[in-house]
């Protein structure tokens, strides 16, 4: 349990990320001490530039006079999961781990599976493997709703089974859960695994949300979409799912592996996407011709894509939570914010796809 005020010292892999922004600064408006460890290599120019002014640690700037006592209890520490030595020594003193670095760009794991091995289960082995030479017992894992593959029950509730995943990346995932929990067994520890839903928000620069926005603002006359339109998932807010996992890291009862689905209720189909996100940025719905481009096996997107997400969350609403924000509401709300932050940046407009194609 986090306590308000005192100052409890938390460890967050990922921590420059488009979660972890949101769950950092949860975590420090209620008082924790926060080191974010990060290799920062897909982090945002804005996100490094705001860490490295609030941030105390090695790869931090000078202390700022004015910086809020908040900053104050946040160190940022760059170094890659994939480095156990190096996580071994920036964890130390800690209570809670909260693992969520993660090779995100499921597409890319067709043409480069290595990396979503090396950064995702070798980089959970190492994160496991630092917790148990310093006698942590408290973990976090952001896990993904895209373990169940194409499950023959929907909504899909935390027990079912066989778990039989459609990409690395999810394979990954499920790996990374079935080592947390013999870790976990072992020693007596108290975990969590959170299978997210498509989590939405202004800071993400990836996902449907982001990429139709992109598209929309370099040509408002014609939107291409990867699939048949049909795919459909749930889509959360950042917000809800921190306060989710913090929720249940608070209020659930002990064990070594809790696991939860974190979604809102239902689904909605790439096709309403498109259409929600053509009214956020006020564009007429009639004037913006749709491209349908197909994609993979049951209209996903691409080979690895899971068509269908609908997620039993009755478990983690047992609990106490309920998302703040619809599904429609949630990608409305994520479409606006990444319009303004994509039209103040400046930056070129690009998908992740064509992003991940630009040399680094």
């Amino acid at each position: 349990m986090i306590h308000p005020g005192t100052c409890e010292r938390a460890f967050v892999t990922g921590g420059a990320g488009f979660i972890a922004a949101t769950l950092v600064d949860a975590l420090l408006a209620q008082g924790t001490c926060v080191t974010i460890f990060d290799d920062l290599s897909t982090a945002s120019r804005d996100r490094v530039a705001t860490l490295t002014g609030l941030a105390q640690g090695p790869d931090a700037t000078a202390a700022k006079p004015t910086r809020s006592a908040a900053g104050q209890r946040l160190h940022l520490v760059r170094g890659d999961v994939r480095d156990l030595a190096a996580l071994e020594t920036a964890m130390a003193g800690h209570e809670l781990v909260v693992h969520l670095a993660a090779h995100t760009d499921i597409a890319r794991g067709r043409a480069d599976p290595w990396r979503d091995f090396e950064v995702n289960v070798v980089g959970t082995w190492n994160v496991l493997e630092a917790m148990r030479r310093l006698g942590l017992s408290r973990l976090m894992f952001a896990s993904s709703g895209t373990v169940y593959g194409y499950p023959a029950s929907v909504p899909t509730g935390e027990s079912y089974g066989p778990l039989l995943p459609e990409s690395p990346y999810a394979s990954a995932k499920l790996a990374g859960e079935a080592l947390i929990a013999g870790s976990a067994a072992l020693h007596g520890w108290r975990t969590f695994a959170f299978r997210f839903g498509n989590t939405v928000g202004e800071h993400s620069d990836h996902g449907v949300v982001h990429d139709i926005v992109v598209k929309l603002l370099r040509d408002p006359r014609c939107l291409e979409l990867l699939g048949d339109g049909r795919q459909a998932k749930p889509y959360v807010a950042v917000e809800d799912v921190v306060a989710a996992m913090l929720l249940a890291e608070d209020v659930a009862p002990a064990a070594p592996l809790s696991v939860f689905n974190v979604g809102t209720a239902g689904t909605v189909s790439v096709a309403r996407v498109a259409e929600l996100i053509i009214d956020a940025l006020d564009l007429d719905d009639a004037s913006v011709e749709r491209i349908y481009l197909g994609g993979a096996r049951g209209g996903g997107g691409w080979p690895g894509d899971t068509p269908l997400v609908d997620l039993d969350t009755s478990a983690l609403r047992a609990l106490g939570w309920a998302p703040r924000y619809s599904a429609e509401t949630a990608i409305q709300k994520a479409a606006r914010g990444t319009r303004d932050r994509l039209l103040r940046s400046g930056a070129p407009l690009l998908t992740a796809a064509e992003r991940r194609a630009v040399p680094s």
